[in-house]
């Protein structure tokens, strides 16, 4: 199965392109688990009190995390799409294809699957908090913050009021929402107040979680168009090179300039020196 990919060479599809499923994979853990470390680093954008710089700040963080995903998936991208324009020529030519030259070719399920096994399970844990998601209620252990700023240094009225003080048990939700937040750690910053916000962040980690998959994805699909023209580019370029050299070569052969021979042809210091017997 073929698409076109420009009008001088067309695009071939991949086949048997399973087996670069799991280094894809690998790839995308990776840049996965780089956005969480800088996300958890940047959790500390919650002491920011002006929202408007908060919200300013956590967005660049968020877009510039989406980028790495994007510049991964125009550079696989590209280079699958230069595969598949290698393996056409040659078949084209008549000559054999290894099965891995093929897996290596252009394929949006290859990309679509890598996806699917980094991002399969958060997404869903993700769903289901959205799901599952209530608003915040008033909890025993938390006190008023009136309370505790005024009388928290005063022993004779925090003492009775220890016994509401009680740990809550953490549940099998919170752990959840423990392992979504590490990878939505700079969307969560665009709230300013998270624990009483808990229920929005839930209902909207399933969209924070899908930026990433999709700008890989959308930098993947716009990879032959981004390798095109970077050949176009480079051919240009040697045009270029190659027009200069001429126009070099003409002026000095106009000029008279010894040694300089017209283009195509070498010099004489160039030329291999016949060795003479003794």
């Amino acid at each position: 199965m073929s698409t076109k990919a420009n009008k001088r060479t067309p695009l071939l599809w991949a086949r048997g392109w399973g087996r670069e499923v799991l280094p894809l994979a690998g790839r995308l853990l990776v840049i996965t688990l780089a956005v969480i470390v800088m996300g958890l680093m940047f959790s500390a954008l919650q002491a920011i009190k002006t929202d408007v710089l908060r919200v300013a700040v956590s967005a660049v963080v968020a877009l510039g995390m989406a980028l790495l995903y994007l510049t991964e998936g125009l550079n696989r991208g590209g280079r699958d799409a230069f595969y598949s324009r290698q393996v056409m020529r040659l078949t084209q030519a008549g000559k054999p294809v290894e099965v891995v030259e093929r897996a290596r070719c252009f394929h949006p399920l290859k990309a679509g699957a890598a996806c699917l096994l980094v991002f399969a399970l958060p997404l869903a844990l993700g769903v289901y908090l959205a799901v599952t998601a209530k608003p915040y209620t008033y909890a025993l252990q938390d006190l008023p913050q009136w309370l505790t700023y005024s009388y928290g240094n005063r022993q004779d009225v925090m003492a009775p009021l220890a016994a509401y003080v009680q740990p809550a048990g953490t549940t099998a939700v919170d752990w959840v929402r423990v392992i979504v937040r590490v990878f939505v750690m700079p969307f969560v910053n665009f709230f300013s107040d998270p624990q009483r916000m808990s229920a929005t962040i839930d209902r909207v980690t399933p969209l924070c979680l899908l930026c990433y998959p999709l700008a890989f994805m959308a930098g993947y699909l716009c990879g032959p168009k981004a390798q095109a023209r970077l050949e176009a580019r480079q051919k240009r370029a040697k045009k270029a090179a190659v027009r200069k050299q001429k126009k070099h070569s003409l002026t000095a052969e106009l000029l008279g300039e010894s040694n300089v021979p017209h283009y195509g042809h070498a010099r004489e210091e160039d030329k291999p020196k016949k060795k003479e017997l003794v």
